[in-house]
């Protein structure tokens, strides 16, 4: 895999397009970056509250009574969280890109919002999910558990809470593209970008 930095990304027009298959079908999916910001705004709220709402279960199943520990998500320790969740956005793309294939080329592009890394080659049904949930696993999902079952600490705790809900919360976009290709490609095909959107084709 080799990762190329493309530079700030301004319109869905700087993306590279894929060279596709005379059968490739396209995701049913928006096919602009604000249709897909209001796309993904409702499964962002949903899975806010979902979160908090692990949060306050654990908080009460922890028997973690005093404000500073049931409520830490909003005390000054949560900056520190929020301060190393910048630099793992990076991180988190990074964790894509790894499961491209080895002679792959994947390009990384910044916005103000996000980061993100694109690759045109086709790739397997699977590697596409896996590839998908693989960085919000790490970041997210197991820092959530850990945190979960870690004895109490004021600071690194309620630091690692922050962390772990954001870069959980931030992968929306992730488990949208794992919900589509789960649902729109049939077992056997492979998936491809091309622009801003995606594309499953039989080989």
């Amino acid at each position: 895999m080799k990762l190329v930095y493309k530079g700030v990304l301004k319109s869905e027009n700087q993306l590279p397009l894929g060279q596709l298959p005379e059968n490739a079908v396209m995701f049913k999916e928006p096919t602009s970056m604000d249709a897909l910001a209001g796309a993904l705004l409702k499964p962002v709220v949903a899975l806010s509250v979902l979160v908090i709402l692990f949060y306050i279960a654990i908080s009460l199943w922890r028997h973690w009574d005093s404000p500073l520990e049931m409520w830490g998500l909003f005390s000054l320790p949560s900056l520190l969280g929020l301060a190393l969740f910048i630099p793992a956005m990076i991180v988190h793309e990074f964790l894509h890109a790894i499961w491209f294939g080895k002679r792959h080329v994947v390009e990384l592009y910044v916005s103000l919002n996000f980061f993100m890394v694109v690759c045109v080659e086709p790739i397997s049904k699977a590697r596409f999910i896996w590839l998908s949930l693989f960085p919000n696993i790490v970041l997210g999902w197991l820092p959530l558990v850990a945190w979960a079952f870690m004895p109490f600490h004021p600071v690194f705790s309620n630091a690692l809470f922050v962390f772990a809900m954001l870069a959980t919360v931030c992968g929306v976009g992730d488990y949208y593209n794992v919900y589509n290709a789960a649902k729109q490609m049939p077992k056997g095909s492979m998936q491809q970008l091309s622009g801003m959107n995606s594309y499953w084709f039989m080989p």
